[in-house]
Parts: structure tokens; C-alpha cells; sequence
């Protein structure tokens, strides 16, 4: 059985959003998500909740995706992968992205100016086979 889970909003790219900042105590620079993809992470998250998963799902999973993007501006998708991928971690959704626990099926992007979002399945891998 799928999960369906759809995350309304564009989603960014994590890895081509960050900042340098400095570290007050320290002083010294680090590199943090930019306040763009912090707000995307928490409305997210705070989306994510009405899915309420009591424990990550078991097993390998096949993650695909359709990127609904609001305008035709460059974008890569293994980028907001990366990103879906993190939100779904940290919302305990999924136990781990890595190739041991997730199987990324298909991953695409059509444009929806008035409705940017992420749908998202998710299918355990011993279902598909």
C-alpha cells in the first residue's frame, strides 16, 4: 500500500541556499540554510504532522516525486530531493535516506504557477517486487 503525502509550497534546494554566518561566542564563520529554506522546513514540518506515522516506516522504500514549481527559473531536482528526503527523515516518516533503506523511483517537475508543491509516494520495495 502507497503512502501519498503532499507538501504544498516551492520546494528549495538546501545545498545551493546557504549563508555564512558567525558564530557570536566564537567568532568564527560556519555555514547554515539560509532563512528561506528554514521557513520551507518548518511549514514542512508542521505539514508532515497530519500524516502522523507512530514509528519510520520499516524496510526499504521507493521514494518518487512530482515537483509542481511555480515558475520555469533553472532548478536541479536531485537538489530538492535531497531536501524532501531530510524532511521526511526529520518528521520520522522515513528511518533513513540512505541506499540501504530508500530506492529513489521517479523524480519529475511540471510547472503550476498557482499551486507549488511536492507530491510525494512512498511504497516499500517488498510490495513493488
Amino acid at each position: 500500500m502507497a503512502l501519498k503525502i503532499v507538501i504544498r509550497g516551492a520546494t528549495p534546494s538546501q545545498k545551493n541556499s546557504k549563508s555564512i554566518a558567525i558564530n557570536r561566542a566564537t567568532g568564527k564563520p560556519f555555514i547554515m540554510s539560509n532563512q528561506n529554506v528554514k521557513t520551507w522546513q518548518n511549514t514542512a514540518a508542521i505539514q508532515l504532522l497530519r500524516y502522523r506515522i507512530k514509528e519510520p516506516l520499516q524496510g526499504k522504500q521507493e521514494l518518487s516525486i512530482m515537483f509542481y514549481v511555480k515558475d520555469n527559473r533553472r532548478r536541479d531536482l536531485d537538489n530538492m530531493l535531497t531536501t524532501i528526503q531530510d524532511a521526511l527523515v526529520k518528521a520520522g516518516i522515513l528511518e533513513d535516506d540512505s541506499w540501504k533503506s530508500l530506492k529513489i523511483g521517479e523524480i519529475d517537475a511540471t510547472l503550476d504557477k498557482a499551486n507549488p508543491r511536492a507530491v510525494i509516494t512512498i511504497k516499500s520495495v517488498d510490495e513493488i517486487q
